[in-house]
């Protein structure tokens, strides 16, 4: 099997959306695409909708990838950016290949490529969650359902396909959230904005912090922070809100779950430990306390310092074999994991890692963040010294049980490596075995999960 790897440094562009759409992508869920919510037209038709045509054609449908998500993308904020460059008829998103990704239906060729043009590798969030836009073989999408993953702006009157056929539905499934949030905007864009203030002033905190620079201008957040030419009634003045609320550093959105303490079930109970948990999460998140619980010790409290941080846990690692076992991963009701207090038994099964110097998120816009990948069997291994050889990684797997199956290094720097192991199992197991590994007097080892 070959060992590939992508480019490790990735070109920062300016971020997307400000605060306004920043709210709106925070509240967003990523939903995978049903196997009959787009099929490919059999005989494409031309109906016309008051003399235009509906049904595009050959390169009037985009393919979205978003790369690097480490925020959530939601089929609404799809049609904020895209609509833009002309009017959005369809949208259809799907998971594939362990990517986000959409199609974007235009009426006509010349607006999906001034969108095309104008998106291709721009970044939604400064450093990351960047559109990589190229055409659709459809000529057309055949939506069966409007719902939050898939929508024909054509025809309004389409079921949902939960038997829930409400206007919130048609507004993105996120009732009392985002989709009641937007209708508010476009009805009633005064108390939409009172309802706001009023959270930003109750001292609600913020949904989002690191990594990006809160109200950063930027091509696609112009329009809706000026309330200019294509921006949607109501927008404006968010982010005036945003600006002049002291430390704010995210938009407070009503519906998102803000916990940040994961219940983790399904544990190897003779082989897990509060450092290998600390390390497995710590992939994905700043782990600040672990509790595996004393009365039942297949289960486990951990904390991370933001909601989106847990969030992610939870998309990549619940369902991943650990030890021998499928862990689950879900949100806890417990607001965080307290230290036991003295005299209570807990032999050593409860631990503080709020100050651990293996955080890897502590600084904002830190290019961990740009690295963020699923469990896969490739390991990407960094902070090697140039006294430690390719040999010498080799041996110090084999040595803790590993089988080695291919390891290259970066050809650019040499601090840097691939090692692929037989299974992701495995690799599980030696990223939470050898992460922090003693290489030299000075240096540890950093390992995470690679682009596969």
């Amino acid at each position: 099997m070959t060992l590939q790897f992508g480019d490790v440094g990735f070109k920062s562009a300016t971020g997307v959306v400000n605060a306004s759409a920043q709210a709106a992508l925070q509240a967003a869920q990523v939903h995978a695409l049903t196997n009959n919510s787009v099929t490919p037209s059999a005989t494409p038709t031309t109906p016309v909708t008051n003399g235009q045509d509906i049904q595009g054609g050959p390169n009037t449908v985009l393919r979205v990838i978003v790369e690097h998500m480490i925020y959530p993308i939601s089929l609404d904020i799809l049609y904020l950016i895209f609509h833009r460059y002309g009017r959005v008829l369809k949208i259809v998103t799907f998971t594939k290949n362990n990517s986000f990704q959409a199609l974007i239906q235009y009426p006509d060729k010349e607006s999906a490529q001034a969108a095309k043009q104008a998106l291709d590798g721009q970044n939604v969030y400064n450093s990351c969650c960047t559109l990589r836009i190229d055409y659709s073989k459809m000529a057309s999408l055949n939506v069966k359902y409007n719902n939050d993953k898939s929508r024909d702006y054509t025809n309004p009157s389409l079921p949902t396909g939960d038997g829930t056929d409400n206007q919130l539905a048609l507004a993105g499934g996120l009732a009392g959230g985002l989709g009641a949030d937007i209708l508010l905007l476009a009805a009633q864009p005064r108390l939409a904005r009172e309802r706001l203030a009023d959270s930003i002033l109750a001292g609600a905190p913020g949904v989002l912090n690191a990594p990006f620079i809160h109200a950063v201008g930027s091509p696609l957040g112009a329009p809706y922070a000026n309330g200019g030419a294509g921006s949607i009634p109501g927008l404006t003045g968010f982010a005036t809100l945003g600006q002049t609320a002291t430390g704010l550093r995210g938009l407070t959105t009503p519906g998102l779950s803000l916990a940040t303490v994961l219940l983790v079930s399904n544990l190897n109970e003779e082989m897990v430990t509060p450092d290998a948990l600390f390390t497995l999460f710590g992939v994905y998140g700043d782990v600040q306390r672990v509790k595996i619980l004393y009365n039942k010790k297949d289960s486990a409290l951990v904390q991370l310092a933001e909601p989106h941080q847990a969030h992610l846990a939870i998309t990549h690692m619940d369902k991943l074999k650990v030890f021998g076992k499928h862990i689950r991963v879900m949100l806890s009701k417990h607001q965080s994991v307290q230290m036991p207090k003295e005299g209570q038994p807990d032999a050593g099964l409860t631990k503080d890692y709020s100050q651990s110097p293996l955080h890897r998120f502590k600084k904002p816009g830190s290019k961990n963040y740009q690295n963020i990948y699923p469990p896969s069997a490739t390991l990407h291994l960094s902070n090697i010294p140039a006294t430690v050889n390719e040999e010498d990684i080799k041996k110090a797997f084999t040595d803790n049980g590993f089988t080695v199956k291919a390891f290259k290094f970066f050809p650019k720097d040499k601090k840097m490596a691939l090692i692929q192991l037989p299974s992701m199992e495995e690799a599980v197991i030696a990223l939470i075995k050898m992460h922090n590994f003693q290489l030299s007097e000075s240096n540890h080892l950093r390992v995470s999960f690679s682009k596969s």
